[in-house]
């Protein structure tokens, strides 16, 4: 049965870090992975910036569909992403066959941290500015009470990258 790993967090907690490099681990002990990011997907059709939130919710749903297709055949699966809402988890598992158990990592950081981030990254185009950044953190603080639960929660503001995915892959490739 293939794995499904979700990695959650805010706007620069490190989920793109983490999802690739557990993906390198899952590859170099012989398995097949994935790696998936909604904001790519975005990306596909014009990006965030004046995204409608219709648009987004087809995103949710291709994004589901694409995690599904890997895993059937036969791909672990590394999707990160903002999943938050119980809305959000049902697309992103929406085509996944009965079976596959989510091992969902959940990312924190700081408000503070993130801007720091996102401000040293020439790449981050929406996730850099200071109102929407702050709008993300205010929205998981809202709903984290409400969230799917978590394996494992890592503060990335205490901890780094290579030592979280060492725990990670050490759980998930024995």
């Amino acid at each position: 049965m293939p794995t499904l790993v979700v990695i959650v967090g805010p706007i620069a907690s490190g989920k793109s870090t983490i999802a690739g490099a557990l993906g390198e681990r899952f590859r170099a002990s012989g398995r097949r992975a994935a790696v998936l990011d909604l904001d790519d997907l975005v990306e596909t059709i014009g990006g965030f910036i004046g995204l409608p939130a219709e648009r987004f919710r087809q995103a949710q749903m291709v994004f589901g569909q694409l995690v599904g297709a890997w895993l059937d055949q036969g791909f672990d699966v590394i999707a990160h992403g903002p999943f938050f809402h119980s809305d959000e988890d049902k697309a992103l598992l929406h085509a996944v066959r009965d079976g596959v158990r989510p091992r969902r990592v959940l990312l924190h950081n700081t408000f503070p941290v993130a801007l720091e981030r996102v401000t040293a990254d020439p790449e981050r185009l929406i996730s850099s500015y200071p109102e929407f950044l702050k709008a993300t953190y205010d929205r998981v603080d809202e709903l984290l009470a409400t969230m799917p639960p978590s394996e494992w929660t890592f503060d990335t503001t205490a901890i780094d990258a290579q030592t979280i995915v060492n725990q990670l892959a050490e759980a998930l490739l024995t």
